[in-house]
């Protein structure tokens, strides 16, 4: 068989089938609108959900770092109570979703989650916002969704207050470390004023011509160094104070007003269509060339039987 009797074949091949297809047209037709019907049903029987979207920015905790050797330049910083990453892990254990259904009453999620670890991102969905990952304080992107737009958006304000809750429990050792070296430097600074009173008063006390020349030069001398103390602990208390107020110091919180889809993002009614009718066609078209097999096959024994008698 030479090349231009292969092509014939397959042109006939190719056209057979069309013929086939063309011939029982009423099962691809009806496998079309089997899933058209389908996908209705699936839309119709499935609950609408609304999704809430909150970008949502990790605890953040001060801190007071020395610039230079002898302590005289300090600079304030801040830095995440935990890396955004390990935020996001943490929204995901039933833990913390359990904490949230629990804040809002949702006893049918509360025994889900108890029931089994599967329900955990059922509503909650959070992951890091892209572009964000290289900064000092990286975002979180917070999915939620719900039965309604209002409940959505709920959810997403009961995770935020649950994460800054339990951020404040890992950030108050930290914070009261501040706390506790504000009150000690507030108690120096107290003492090096004292003392600094005592020092201005015997310098006035001492004459210039006085044969004490050097016990004047002494607490001159000495008078200097409280008052480089004295700036150096005011200096101290700023620094400390600024890290421990916001924003260097700040719960966990949406950086802006949750945003609500107005339509229900699932059942997507044009995707179920498009899978029905795609899918209803593949299963029409199946049909068709399995019950011309199942009749030729049949035909053929048929014949055989015909023969052989």
């Amino acid at each position: 068989m030479n090349e231009n009797e292969l092509v014939a074949d397959d042109e006939f091949g190719l056209y057979d089938l069309w013929q086939t297809l063309q011939a029982g047209w009423r099962y691809v037709l009806g496998g079309v609108v089997i899933g058209v019907i389908g996908a209705g049903a699936m839309i119709v029987l499935t609950p609408a959900k609304y999704e809430a979207v909150a970008v949502v920015q990790v605890g953040q905790v001060g801190q007071v770092r020395q610039v230079d050797q002898g302590g005289q330049m300090v600079e304030v910083t801040s830095h995440p109570v935990e890396p955004a990453s390990q935020t996001i892990e943490r929204m995901k254990t039933s833990a913390f979703q359990l904490g949230v259904a629990e804040k809002l009453g949702t006893q049918t999620w509360v025994a889900d989650l108890r029931a089994s670890t599967n329900a955990t991102g059922k509503y909650i969905s959070p992951q890091l916002m892209k572009g964000t990952i290289a900064g000092p304080s990286p975002l979180i992107e917070l999915k939620t969704t719900g039965d309604s737009a209002e409940y959505a958006k709920n959810i997403a304000s009961a995770s935020v207050l649950e994460l800054a809750n339990r951020q404040a429990e890992i950030a108050k050792p930290m914070i009261d470390k501040l706390r506790l070296d504000l009150k000690i430097a507030r108690e120096k600074l107290a003492s090096v004023e004292s003392e600094l009173e005592v020092i201005n008063k015997l310098v006035t006390n001492v004459g210039v011509k006085d044969d004490r020349f050097t016990q004047l030069s002494l607490m001159t001398t000495l008078g200097v160094q409280k008052k480089s103390e004295l700036f150096t602990q005011r200096q101290l208390i700023s620094a400390l104070e600024t890290a421990l107020m916001p924003p260097a110091t700040q719960s966990a919180k949406a950086i802006e007003e949750i945003f609500v889809t107005e339509k229900p993002v699932s059942p997507k009614k044009g995707m179920l269509i498009t899978l029905g009718l795609i899918g209803g066609l593949l299963v029409g078209g199946i049909s068709v060339f399995v019950i011309d097999a199942v009749r030729r096959a049949t035909k053929q024994r048929i014949v055989k039987a015909a023969s052989a008698s």
